[in-house]
């Protein structure tokens, strides 16, 4: 149940778009909130597509897709953002009969959604922030979380920009064996940090941290990128991406690592 509300209430976020301006796919690329004046009809929406496609074939045949949605829209006093990302991967594998069959080793869905209102300064904001994770392979059938605190953009300037937010949420963790002594679910401290620097009109860097934490469990991600336009909307990003998860099973890393080349189409 709770599952199904949070699904809902994510997808009804990512839906209150509207889809209207336009602006640099290398300033939209990151969905940073700029901050500064807004167009004359007081709103400014951005969206870009990620599409990223592997295929290998010979001693070791698989293919693997990425795949990552991203909007956002400013407005004088609120700023809204959703993400949305899967990936998915096969490999090919062979009976005792030499027929080969296709086996899913990686299959991911992850989307988030945060809402910033921004207070006498632009900088200075209160936000809520939720999200939902499901990892066919992982220990726990869904990930959600919902957490609300303070952002700050604590320097911008004409190349580069520093932001972070921090407050507490609550979060839960269904096991897949149907135990409830399983399930992790708590009060959490959230902390993200974003750094980006314009290295020149068409190359842009990203660095990018959160942390999820308690007591008795610690998740991190970090996201390292360089992005360079290729002409027009499109352009293309390579990433290094960590994820740490502290709770792992003893069967399990607990460090996942992601190396990913992937073409950014800006929609609008």
């Amino acid at each position: 149940m709770f599952r199904r509300i949070m699904l809902r209430y994510l997808i009804l976020l990512a839906l209150c778009f509207p889809c209207h301006a336009q602006i640099n796919i290398m300033r939209s690329l990151y969905m940073s909130d700029s901050g500064g004046n807004l167009p004359a009809s007081g709103s400014n929406i951005t969206a870009t597509g990620e599409l990223g496609l592997l295929y290998n074939k010979g001693n070791t045949n698989s293919s693997s897709v990425n795949a990552k949605f991203n909007i956002s829209h400013e407005l004088e006093k609120w700023s809204y953002q959703a993400i949305a990302n899967t990936r998915y991967k096969t490999s090919k594998e062979a009976d005792d009969g030499g027929d080969e069959y296709d086996v899913t080793t990686a299959q991911k869905n992850f989307i988030s959604t945060q809402i910033d209102f921004k207070l006498a300064s632009p900088d200075e904001r209160i936000f809520i922030y939720a999200e939902y994770e499901n990892d066919r392979f992982d220990i726990y059938d869904y990930q959600t979380l919902v957490a609300s605190g303070w952002s700050e953009r604590l320097w911008r300037d004409e190349f580069s920009e520093f932001k972070y937010s921090v407050g507490p949420g609550y979060a839960i963790a269904e096991a897949k064996n149907d135990e409830e002594n399983d399930d992790l679910q708590g009060v959490i401290l959230r902390t993200a940090l974003e750094y980006t620097l314009e290295i020149s009109k068409s190359a842009q860097f990203r660095q990018f941290i959160s942390t999820e934490t308690d007591p008795e469990y610690t998740k991190t991600k970090s996201e390292t990128s360089l992005s360079t336009k290729i002409f027009g909307s499109l352009a293309m990003k390579l990433s290094f991406i960590m994820e740490h998860n502290s709770n792992a099973e003893v069967s399990q890393e607990s460090l996942d690592t992601e190396t990913a080349v992937t073409l950014v189409y800006q929609f609008f």
